[in-house]
């Protein structure tokens, strides 16, 4: 079965309820199953009906008839109906075998009620004949049947009943208008059952399709994820390794514009490589790839490794980088490789858009969580941009153009997230800005109690 074999089904139509011979096998076995699930209520339902009927019989009808019509309920259809209950809840028999005793259960209910009839009649006792009625609804709506299982069983019970009052004496005027309102009765539970069923078939068809296109969109997000993992490995080695010869020629073996031509291409070998992380970065969040496994981290030890990896760098483009002290004994709970690549995008972020030539790494601690803000001296952030700053593809101005997709900031954004913490900026115009990430804090046994 596939997206194909099910539109052609719902471009055709199916007003006889069938399928295409492909299609209507599966439907079925499915519907077993669903019927299989609608039989335990509606036995427990059945059941408790019966119960009551029996007792009501004892207390209201004669002696006589009351062991008749209580003995059919309580010595016969109740035990079809706990059986039935029973095998509700078991493996076998099969679904679709299942559906046939329930079938089969419904029709002795049914007899049943014609038996109590016909006792009542032979005893002269106005019973009426509703009780056909309501078997008749109860099989064809609370059972959920299917349409032509239904109308079959319904009218072989309403033949079944006309042949019993004809049997037993009853008059032909009231054979009539009693055959004449359970027809009526059995015609309006046909065309109930009908749209039932329809309907069901509708459903059946859109989800099968949902299913499919389901089954499509996991198997497109294993072929991304193949293909990110793949990427984030062949793309990057060669880059990496242009990168470390870059940093391994020795001073003194090129002259001043080799020497030039080298610092640019290892700026632009930086860029790039910053750029493919951002975007391997990115297309691992929306496919959920990244998975934080968070742990105390030491707040000097993070600072200190982001101080020896971004400072050369900020220092060719005569920016200074300044790590203020951290709070000792506090360690941030949090990702350490999560929490380096935030701090990695602010600093770069304030080196790229803000104007400045200082930037400055700190932390402050206040109850049990951590806020460490990466401060700038430059123009600061305009008003009307705030908070946009950390959706995706919206950037800032910067004096000089500079590389990028202006997904750095909702990658902090989301990597914060992942690590219960959040993030924000604040800044005036002119007087530099502060972007700032808040994370849970934990104490050590050298540092009780609170931050």
């Amino acid at each position: 079965m596939n997206a194909e074999q099910i539109q052609q089904q719902q471009a055709l139509g199916f007003r006889s309820l069938n399928f295409t011979p492909r299609l209507e096998p599966v439907y079925r076995e499915s519907r077993s199953a669903m019927i299989r699930q609608r039989a335990r209520p509606v036995s427990i339902a059945g059941l408790a009906l019966y119960l009551v009927y029996a007792i009501v019989d004892i207390l209201t009808l004669p002696p006589e008839l009351a062991s008749i019509t209580a003995g059919v309920r309580l010595a016969v259809v109740c035990p079809i109906i706990i059986l039935v209950l029973i095998l509700a809840y078991q493996d076998k028999p099969s679904d679709q075998t299942f559906e046939k005793l329930y079938t089969a259960a419904y029709l002795v209910g049914g007899v049943g009620v014609i038996a109590i009839i016909l006792a009542a009649r032979k005893q002269d006792y106005p019973l009426p004949y509703e009780g056909m009625i309501l078997m008749l609804m109860f099989g064809y709506f609370a059972m959920g049947l299917p349409f032509k299982t239904a109308a079959v069983a319904s009218s072989l019970l309403v033949i079944a009943y006309l042949s019993t009052e004809a049997f037993a004496g009853t008059p032909t005027p009231a054979v009539l208008s009693n055959g004449f309102f359970l027809l009526t009765a059995n015609a309006i539970g046909m065309i109930g059952s009908w749209v039932s069923e329809y309907r069901h078939r509708a459903h059946f068809l859109d989800r099968q399709l949902l299913d499919l296109m389901h089954q499509a969109t996991e198997a497109e997000s294993r072929r991304k994820t193949e293909l990110i993992t793949a990427a984030s490995h062949d793309l990057r080695q060669p880059l990496n390794a242009i990168y470390i010869t870059l940093e391994n020629l020795k001073p003194g073996e090129q002259d001043g514009h080799q020497s030039s031509v080298i610092a640019q291409v290892k700026d632009m070998v930086a860029q790039l490589r910053r750029l493919l992380g951002t975007v391997l970065d990115s297309a691992r969040l929306s496919e959920g790839m990244i998975q934080p496994e968070i742990v105390p981290v030491s707040l000097e030890a993070m600072v200190q490794e982001l101080h020896d990896l971004m400072n050369e760098t900020l220092g060719q483009r005569n920016i200074t980088l300044t790590i203020e002290p951290q709070p000792a004994g506090y360690p941030v709970l949090a990702d350490p490789g999560l929490l380096l690549r935030i701090l990695q995008n602010l600093v770069i972020n304030a080196a790229d858009h803000s104007g400045g030539n200082t930037i400055t790494v700190s932390s402050q601690c206040q109850d049990h969580r951590v806020r460490l803000q990466v401060a700038d001296n430059g123009k600061g952030v305009a008003p009307e941009l705030g908070e946009q700053l950390f959706q995706p593809y919206v950037r800032g101005t910067s004096p000089a153009p500079c590389p990028g997709l202006g997904l750095g900031l909702t990658i902090v954004r989301e990597f914060t997230g992942l690590m219960n913490g959040r993030c924000g900026v604040n800044s005036r115009s002119k007087q530099g800005s502060v972007f700032w990430v808040e994370l849970p804090a934990t104490t050590t046994s050298q540092a009780p109690g609170p931050c």
